[in-house]
């Protein structure tokens, strides 16, 4: 069953880095789903979650600069929820390098539901902000 996640306009943030990086996650996300299809997931889950863990906190980082550079008002709940992001993610690849359980359909259903909510929701509330400030 192909993954139909593709990168849609009512995903922008109208800032190009930014818009960059969440492309670069839902091809995280693709990739993962790929590897599950493919059956190969064993082989390849370990690195997909290492390279999401680094790749988020890197994204994360750079909300978080705007955030401080701009006096962004949401910064402590939005901080919060990369927190959460960031904990789910460690909590999934733990589980997985202990062989606790299956988490590719567990943390494919995560990425979907906490991308979209994040990017429809709570990254749209700093577009004001950030565009204010010349990032485009």
């Amino acid at each position: 069953m192909p993954f139909d996640f593709k990168w849609k306009e009512e995903y922008s943030m109208h800032v190009q880095e930014i818009d960059q990086q969440h492309k670069k996650m839902i091809g995280m996300i693709s990739d993962l789903f790929d590897s599950i299809n493919k059956k190969d997931t064993k082989e390849k889950l370990g690195g997909i979650l290492d390279e999401l863990i680094k790749y988020a906190g890197y994204h994360f980082a750079t909300e978080e600069k705007y955030f401080v550079l701009f006096n962004y008002e949401n910064t402590e709940e939005h901080i919060n929820e990369h927190h959460k992001f960031t904990a789910k993610v460690l909590d999934l690849q733990k589980k997985y390098l202990n062989h606790e359980i299956e988490i590719s359909f567990e943390l494919i259903d995560f990425l979907e539901d906490w991308l979209l909510y994040h990017l429809l929701e709570s990254d749209k509330k700093y577009i004001k902000c950030f565009t204010e400030h010349g990032l485009k």
